[in-house]
């Protein structure tokens, strides 16, 4: 019997990529009639109960520049990296080599520069609030969205990539040095951090009709991934493969993960509604749990 990480004789792409799009389909239809539900106000997003606007909007500031900077430097950089990949015609998945934009295909990458723009966006509306600016008011639907996806997919990103990536990759002996590179690590771990904090000195909530825009960023990239594929030869994640036996299984469960970061981050607003000690205990433990700065078999674990 062929495992849902194996090929058989029958090709799962379109039965896989028709529900990734009927997904996408519904979770826009959905968002667009929950938008004006439950809207916040332009000084919660702008504004922090703990600290002063500008030092927000500074703080802000400087992550969106990080964001675009890393983003950058990766796509510029000539000589590349050795990447583990799939190679789409081959099926083989191994060492190879990746320079210029194709770098940019990955997730990692993806929701790095999602983080960048929201940073951008809420760096805004603070700077505005400060200099009593107006702000347009789509802002009010616009950051809690980049908000919603950036942190569900960054809690995606360094959980994938401490607990399955990195543990897959020391059992078959490949060459794991790119993950502890300053860009990787960066992207692995300090996203999670850079969140992390904004939602710490930030004043306002994530709500339950916002869980959409995660799901919408899942499968713009689901999609993505498989015409990209075809044009560079290569998928960054073999398990992300349309065509593996059980591919619609495994696309539909990152999906229901993804959405489980969203619903976490929502858990901890609901600790930090009566506990802020409570809730920066549980951030630290999971930023803690979810980063991985060592190769785990350089430490004999």
């Amino acid at each position: 019997m062929v495992g849902a990480r194996e090929y058989s004789t029958e090709d799962r792409t379109v039965l896989t990529i028709s529900l990734v799009i009927i997904v996408l389909i519904l979770s826009i239809i959905l968002a667009a009639y929950s938008t004006s539900v439950g809207e916040v106000s332009l000084t919660e997003i702008s504004t922090s109960n703990f600290f002063p606007t500008p030092l927000l909007a500074l703080f802000r500031t400087f992550a969106s520049v990080v964001c675009f900077l890393t983003i950058g430097v990766i796509a510029l950089d000539p000589k590349g990296l050795t990447y583990n990949v799939l190679d789409y015609e081959t099926k083989i998945y191994g060492p190879k080599r990746i320079t210029g934009f194709t770098r940019l295909s990955a997730f990692t990458m993806w929701s790095f520069c999602l983080m960048g723009i929201y940073f951008a966006a809420s760096s805004v509306s603070s700077w505005f609030e400060y200099l009593n600016w107006s702000v347009n008011h789509n802002m009010i639907w616009i950051a809690p969205a980049l908000l919603s996806a950036s942190f569900a997919s960054a809690l995606l990103v360094s959980g994938t990539v401490t607990f399955l990536l990195i543990p897959e990759a020391n059992k078959r002996g490949d060459n794991i040095k790119h993950y502890f590179k300053w860009d990787s690590q960066l992207m692995h771990n300090g996203n999670v951090l850079l969140m992390f904090t904004d939602t710490i000195l930030s004043g306002y909530y994530l709500q339950l009709n916002q869980a959409y825009y995660p799901v919408i960023f899942g499968c713009l990239y689901v999609l993505f991934s498989a015409y990209n594929a075809r044009k560079s030869g290569i998928y960054f994640y073999d398990f992300i493969d349309p065509r593996l036996n059980g591919s619609h299984i495994i696309h539909m469960v990152l999906l229901g993960v993804l959405s489980c970061m969203f619903f976490l981050v929502l858990l901890l607003q609901e600790v930090r509604s009566f506990s802020q000690n409570g809730y920066l205990l549980l951030t630290v433990a999971i930023c803690y749990s979810a980063t991985t700065f060592r190769n785990p078999s350089e430490k004999g674990d």
